[in-house]
């Protein structure tokens, strides 16, 4: 038996997996902490089954999708708090040029922090924003590696681990989130998983605060063995695939549909070392995003999805530009070397560390990438690259991101 076989079992022992309503030829799951994992000591809250933090995959079949959450269950677990870290308490300056400061990984600008009392009362479910801090008052700190082999540096625990401090907690310097986190079969695997994710929220928070203006990818560039476009193509809703790739080149897709009206979009993101790959995650994700749209219908909508529904239209810049470009006849489908993520990320002089997150009781390797350069996905607008123009842009990004309505992804 393999090593990925092993950890495939594992898992299978650890977590239960729960397919959901097909939708097409996507099938769906949900992955939760099996009894005997919750009765493990120390076993951390933010990994418990809770609307807004529950593992979730997708497939094409039924193995793929429960894989799919199996591997996201260990994700969750694996970079949760469980408060046995190896930590290093101390202020700033006792750690010298090695910080990696919570006010340079967070990314608020100076008036989203200005504004956090309104804006937590409003959002504090999705990204709830901590208050100012005095650099003299020790913090506990996590060692990471330099993705480049240069010297490790530290970052706040509050940043790195899920769960460490919730929403609300006003002693918090951050609250950590999934960005960025990753499992894979072995740790470099897990790298360059994590590294994707980094990519792929980065390419998606660009093009959607900064309303970018992209090429559409004709969806006969995709592999249709699964069916999927074909499906995509005979339903009532309407779909398109945009081209989000960065300056960094690494493939990156967005999925976009909706009713024939223009309302009720859902989206998806992936990026993937070939265009052919991202395309067909991002849909596939898309339509997961649909499946939550229609549990909204049912059971009532939150102030977000709510918030959502009524100001997000395909009218509204970037998705606007699907009814304005043509489909981009440059489109490739040239694979990308397994190292060439890196590569891209050294070029563009962005910074990037790993945590390694691997829990022995999980058994499968979990990573965190972290960059203090690439732009969250959440609504976090210091990013020097948050507007910087790219090559592929067909307009001039639009300023004043905080007027976009919030992503939801």
């Amino acid at each position: 038996m393999t090593a990925k076989d092993r950890s495939a079992r594992k898992l299978e022992e650890l977590f239960n997996a729960v397919e959901l309503p097909q939708r097409g030829p996507v099938r769906l799951a949900i992955a939760i902490p099996g009894a005997a994992l919750l009765k493990i000591p120390g076993f951390p809250r933010a990994a418990r089954p809770v609307p807004g933090r529950m593992a979730s995959g997708r497939g094409f079949t039924a193995t793929g999708a429960r894989t799919s959450a199996l591997r996201e269950a260990a994700e969750l677990v694996s970079c949760s708090a469980w408060g046995d870290e190896q930590l290093v308490s101390a202020r700033d300056e006792e750690i010298g040029p090695a910080v990696l400061s919570p006010e340079v990984l967070n990314g608020f600008t100076a008036a989203q922090l200005g504004d956090r009392i309104a804006w937590n009362e409003r959002h504090r479910s999705f990204d709830w924003r901590p208050p100012r801090r005095d650099p003299a008052t020790p913090i506990d700190w996590l060692a990471v590696e330099d993705a480049y082999g240069g010297p490790a540096a530290y970052v706040p625990a509050d940043f790195a681990f899920i769960g460490r401090k919730e929403t609300g907690d006003e002693s918090a310097v951050a609250i950590g989130d999934s960005n960025g986190c990753a499992c894979g079969a072995d740790i470099e695997s897990a790298r360059h998983a994590a590294l994707l994710e980094l990519i792929e929220s980065d390419a998606s928070t660009r093009w959607w605060y900064g309303r970018r203006r992209r090429p559409l990818i004709d969806l006969a560039l995709l592999d249709d063995a699964s069916g999927l476009v074909t499906w995509l193509g005979e339903r009532e809703r309407d779909t398109w695939l945009f081209d989000i790739t960065s300056d960094l080149g690494v493939p990156v897709a967005a999925a976009a549909s909706s009713e024939p009206d223009g309302s009720d979009v859902a989206l998806g993101f992936a990026a993937r070392p070939d265009m052919r790959e991202a395309g067909a995650a991002a849909l596939t994700e898309m339509v997961q995003m649909e499946f939550s749209l229609a549990t909204v219908r049912a059971l009532g909508p939150t102030a977000s999805w709510a918030a959502w529904r009524q100001a997000v239209t395909m009218a509204l810049p970037p998705l606007d530009a699907a009814h304005a470009v043509k489909h981009s006849p440059a489109t490739k489908n040239k694979a990308l070397w397994p190292g060439a993520p890196l590569e891209a990320c050294a070029r563009a002089d962005v910074a990037l560390w790993f945590a390694d997150m691997t829990r022995d009781v999980v058994g499968v390797p979990a990573v965190r990438a972290i960059s203090p350069d690439l732009c969250h996905f959440k609504p976090r607008f210091a990013r020097k690259r948050l507007l910087a123009p790219d090559h592929p842009d067909l307009s001039p990004v639009l300023p004043n991101p905080e007027d976009q309505v919030t992503l939801l992804v």
